[in-house]
């Protein structure tokens, strides 16, 4: 594996962090390429379509195993939670509104919302939007 070295005295580029109250701000947007297809027991499957990997070329290809959609099974909380995710209400609205369905505190809540769109995100079914970004600015970001 190859590393990139930077030229003696440039620094690091560091990422954007957020503070709690921007992102509580922010806006969750589902991916638009997302298909959801019900399941028994109130459960959802998400797909998402995947990049075929450049280096996935016969021989290769015939020995490795490649999915062109990328699926997560989701149980009726998380299929809840992605429900929410309207591209309309800001994170500090679905917390409050699970809080509020499931009798449990703010605090309590926004560990498991926060926790939960992170794994979306890192599955590419949710991409978080700040305040004063448009859908457009976060897509040419990633």
């Amino acid at each position: 594996m190859s590393r990139k070295r930077r030229a003696k005295g440039q620094a690091r580029q560091a990422k954007p962090s957020f503070s709690t109250d921007d992102f509580l701000l922010a806006v969750p947007h589902r991916n638009h390429a997302m298909k959801t297809t019900p399941q028994p027991g109130k459960k959802l499957l998400a797909e998402v379509p995947m990049k075929r990997p450049k280096g996935l070329i016969p021989p290769f290809s015939w020995l490795l195993p490649y999915s062109s959609h990328r699926r997560v099974e989701l149980d009726a909380v998380g299929a809840e939670v992605l429900g929410l995710c309207d591209g309309n209400r800001s994170v500090e609205s679905i917390i409050e509104n699970f809080a509020k369905h499931h009798k449990l505190s703010f605090r309590e809540s926004q560990l498991s919302v926060t926790r939960f769109l992170q794994m979306l995100v890192e599955r590419g079914l949710v991409a978080i939007v700040g305040r004063g970004q448009t859908s457009g600015q976060a897509h040419e970001a990633n």
